[in-house]
């Protein structure tokens, strides 16, 4: 990761000193396969053990950061900016398009309440906790209520890229599998939108209540309306790039260019990319209803590609943000603390929004345990000091140290509280069929009670034979006494 800016480090003073046994070549492309392994591996132990491989790219990112050395974190710094729209661009994307709107038709009311409650309760808490820490000295000065409430909606959504992944991957229940998924992407556009929003107030010095209020609803609605023009824009060139080899960077350049346009235009650009996600990833349930002729939807080889680019950002981020938690020791153990109380208010809300469900206890737990913070919130991170606000310096440290704590809270909890749910997610077995007229009843006749030897002649009647003619009532009749035991002789004779 390192070795691409090397020589750009020294020049700026740095101070990167690649170790004397390898050049930084060599250990660049060490790096980028170290982290595609970790990454590839992380996914086969998920498969096995239901812990969720961030977490080892994290610890990746710790060794390659803090530990060692080996990448510098004015270097992270300084790319941070240009990284983090791409990763959030692919991310929702990726969300977006597996969100089917069936799914949504019949989730969305429990999730959009789940989502809400959750995401109220991390900003309250935050904010509220965040004022603490600021009026004993731990937060820079210049902290603000608004500081407090950026940061709670920064940390207050689930990440749809470690839940999604861990509920397809362990084979939960579809209605829960849809609850959770569909609230961690409901709460990753909750934080972008809420987070952008205050920035912008905070930049601008908006002040009264109403202030903050109509920021939301002017990002929102460009969002809206630019992600769902440019979606069914592109729903009507989907047909032209099925077979074209080039449609997926088609794509992707396509979806950063909405991102810019919605950016440019004050608008949450997260929102409309996930809004063109929807749209794309439900193409052929959209396209009948505005009368396109024929199977449209987004291409496969698209959605394959899309995968890998989503697995190698991933596998980036997660060691990026491992590789950027590094002290102060306070910042680092307060963003620790932040993440207990995040799990410590989200039992409160998801009881609250789960009132009246027809999920059993263990399965509410495995929502109340779905709680970890990843990508958003590490790219949103970011976002306040790139932009220039006042004392969100230590922010990032905050925020990657409560993201660690709160995957760590996801890792212990979800594989213990899935072992202990009830086999309800594998479907029920069909009921055994009935002995068809003319079949055979072998197995009948060895289970069954001696009495019941007069059945088949009750399901196909002897005279059967004698009525038809032709040969084939004759073999069914054979079958059907092809073992006998001398109690059916009496009943064929007269």
């Amino acid at each position: 990761m390192r070795a691409a800016a090397v020589e750009g480090s020294e020049r700026i003073g740095l101070g990167y000193r690649p170790p004397p046994f390898m050049s930084s070549v060599t250990l660049f492309l060490l790096s980028i396969a170290a982290i595609f392994l970790i990454g590839a591996v992380g996914e086969i132990i998920f498969q096995r053990t239901n812990i969720p491989d961030v977490i080892w790219l994290i610890f990746a990112g710790i060794l390659l950061g803090p530990l060692s050395g080996l990448v510098d974190r004015a270097m992270l710094s300084a790319i941070a900016p240009y990284f983090a729209p791409l990763t959030l661009v692919v991310v929702l994307f990726q969300g977006g398009t597996t969100l089917k709107l069936a799914d949504l038709s019949r989730a969305a009311p429990r999730s959009s309440l789940l989502a809400l409650l959750t995401f109220i309760a991390a900003l309250i808490t935050m904010m509220l906790v965040s004022m603490i820490a600021a009026w004993v000295g731990l937060m820079p000065d210049g902290w603000s209520w608004t500081h407090g409430a950026m940061l709670g909606a920064i940390l207050g959504g689930s990440s749809s890229i470690i839940i999604m992944p861990a509920m397809e991957q362990a084979k939960v229940e579809a209605k829960l599998a849809n609850l959770v998924s569909l609230e961690s992407a409901l709460t990753d556009a909750f934080c972008v939108v809420t987070t952008v929003a205050l920035i912008d107030v905070m930049l601008r010095g908006s002040t009264g209540a109403s202030g903050p209020v109509m920021a939301l609803a002017k990002s929102f609605g460009i969002g809206l309306v630019v992600g769902g023009v440019a979606g069914l824009v592109w729903l009507l060139l989907l047909r032209s790039l099925e077979r074209s080899e080039h449609g997926y960077p088609i794509t992707l350049s396509a979806l950063l260019i909405v991102y810019v346009v919605i950016e440019r235009l004050g608008g949450s650009a997260a929102l409309g990319i996930l809004t063109v996600a929807v749209i794309l990833g439900n193409a052929s349930s959209i396209a009948p209803k505005l009368g396109l002729i024929g199977a449209v939807q987004l291409d496969t080889s698209v959605r394959g590609f899309h995968r890998q680019m989503t697995f190698m950002i991933k596998s980036f981020f997660f060691v990026f943000i491992g590789a950027m938690l590094e002290g102060p020791w306070t910042l680092l153990l307060f963003g620790t603390f932040l993440g207990g109380l995040l799990f410590a208010a989200r039992i409160p809300s998801t009881r609250l929004a789960l009132v009246g469900s027809d999920l059993s206890s263990e399965e509410k737990n495995l929502v109340t345990v779905s709680m970890p913070r990843g990508m958003a919130a590490g790219v949103l991170a970011t976002m306040p000091v790139t932009a220039g606000v006042v004392a969100t310096e230590g922010l990032p440290v905050i925020v990657f140290a409560c993201v660690l704590t709160s995957i760590v809270v996801f890792a212990a909890g979800f594989p213990v509280i899935k072992r202990g749910l009830r086999p309800a997610a594998a479907p029920a077995p069909p009921p055994e069929p009935r002995p068809m007229a003319g079949a055979p009843i072998i197995a009948a006749s060895a289970s069954a009670q001696p009495e019941v030897g007069q059945a088949p002649a009750l399901d196909v009647p002897p005279t059967g034979a004698a009525d038809g003619a032709d040969g084939p009532p004759a073999e069914p009749t054979q079958e059907l006494f092809p073992v006998t035991d001398g109690s059916d002789e009496p009943e064929r004779e007269p």
